[in-house]
């Protein structure tokens, strides 16, 4: 018992360093062309050391020929994140047309401030071969309409049925109820 205690204490002590981890997220409801769409970038760092001089930089994702940034930006440093922080950040663009979007890998450059070492994260596991579809306005006012005509449509089917339903159960409760004297 002794010797896994030590062998957990041995591996915990070797992994003392800065782990940065980046992800990266639409917030807005849909992905809308001519309109704000909002991306919220995640750092986290889930090492023991705070890491410094983070670098995020994403700015492949948004070409100023396709984007127009309104605010935030795709490069970003930040001085230091402690153990087991989280940083945000947010970047709001416009895309210029509908149009399909190949999503590009968020590269994050950090340093571990207690050993000096130099480290890259990205996103490339996590976004190869995906595509963020920027739709149509008109698309979308589409989209909109459709999803009312389908809660009721939904409610046209489900409202008979229950009363139905209702019907019956209190019909045989009424007739097959055991009636208590006193």
């Amino acid at each position: 018992m002794k010797v896994m205690l030590l062998v957990f204490a041995l591996l915990a002590s070797v992994d003392a360093s800065a782990r940065v981890l980046v992800g990266k997220s639409l917030i807005s409801k849909y992905p809308v062309a001519e309109q704000e769409n909002v991306f919220e970038y995640q750092i986290v760092n889930i090492g023991d050391t705070p890491a410094s001089n983070v670098e995020l930089s994403d700015e492949a994702s948004f070409p100023t020929d396709q984007f127009k940034i309104l605010s935030g930006s795709p490069k970003i440093k930040f001085a230091t994140i402690p153990p087991n922080e989280t940083v945000f950040h947010h970047v709001i663009v416009i895309p210029l047309i509908a149009q399909s979007v190949l999503d590009r890998d968020v590269i994050v450059d950090y340093t571990d401030s207690e050993t000096g070492k130099i480290a890259r994260v990205s996103t490339n596991w996590f976004s190869k071969g995906r595509f963020t579809d920027f739709f149509n306005k008109s698309v979308m006012a589409k989209v909109n309409r459709s999803t009312s005509s389908h809660v009721l449509s939904f409610a046209a089917l489900t409202v008979p049925l229950t009363l139905c339903s209702m019907i019956f159960y209190y019909r045989s409760k009424s007739r097959y109820s055991v009636k208590q004297h006193n």
